[in-house]
């Protein structure tokens, strides 16, 4: 038996269960939803406060009111970093380049991803690091021109689209990193899905939420690794 019996979620909407529609045209909860999942099937307490549309900023903030109210758990699962390497689509559209930033600069992502894992700690609460999957580029590439000057997103990104997968990626390697400087234990979702035949096949054609069958799986994660998470308190 696990000795894990509360999780306490600070992500985005990726752990929060958000899917997009085949046309895209919706953006909503699924209605099968990992974390949901896996403690019904764990019998764990989830209290998932994740965001849509979060980066590490807003989810400190969070932390911190829910903290303030005396909310508590065994462990905290941290997930961020895809909305804080995105960047603002219109304005890559109307501004010069050279005034384009990372929502959330790398250096100060770092910062506040460490912050949060002392904060839970200070409180008694395991914290646990969990990364993102994947962009799905081809699928990425063409939600984030929709409506949009696409040639002009092409002169910003270049002539490879991956840039995006590959800045995504240092941010769910600083994640890692943190994960071995300050001994905190670590769910790679992002090597999950990477051993798969088809990744892709499961993310929504938005390229970046995990689709019903990719919540399948993260729950099938969770469920396999959420009874070895260590409590340190």
């Amino acid at each position: 038996m696990s000795e894990i019996k509360s999780v306490i979620v600070w992500g985005d909407s990726i752990l929060k269960g958000i899917i997009s529609s085949e046309d895209l045209t919706q953006i909503r909860p699924s209605e099968i939803n990992a974390l949901q999942m896996a403690g019904e099937k764990l019998a764990i307490e989830i209290n998932n406060k994740s965001i849509y549309g979060a980066h590490i900023i807003k989810l400190q903030s969070t932390q911190t009111k829910n903290l303030n109210k005396g909310l508590t758990a065994d462990i905290a699962l941290i997930e961020s970093g895809t909305n804080d390497c995105d960047y603002e689509w219109n304005d890559v559209c109307t501004k010069p380049f050279s005034e384009i930033t990372q929502k959330v600069p790398l250096a100060d992502f770092k910062r506040i991803a460490s912050e949060m894992v002392d904060t839970s700690r200070e409180n008694k609460i395991t914290p646990v690091l969990v990364t993102a999957p994947d962009l799905a580029i081809p699928y990425w590439k063409e939600y984030i021109t929709r409506g949009l000057d696409k040639e002009k997103i092409a002169q910003f990104i270049g002539d490879d689209p991956y840039v995006l997968l590959r800045n995504q990626e240092e941010y769910m390697e600083a994640l890692r990193q943190i994960a071995k400087e300050k001994n905190v234990q670590l769910i790679d979702m992002r090597v999950e899905f990477r051993k798969t035949s088809d990744p892709m096949s499961l993310m929504c054609k938005d390229g970046v939420h995990p689709n019903i069958e990719g919540h399948k799986l993260m729950a099938d994660v969770f469920v396999k690794l959420l009874p070895e998470i260590k409590k340190e308190f």
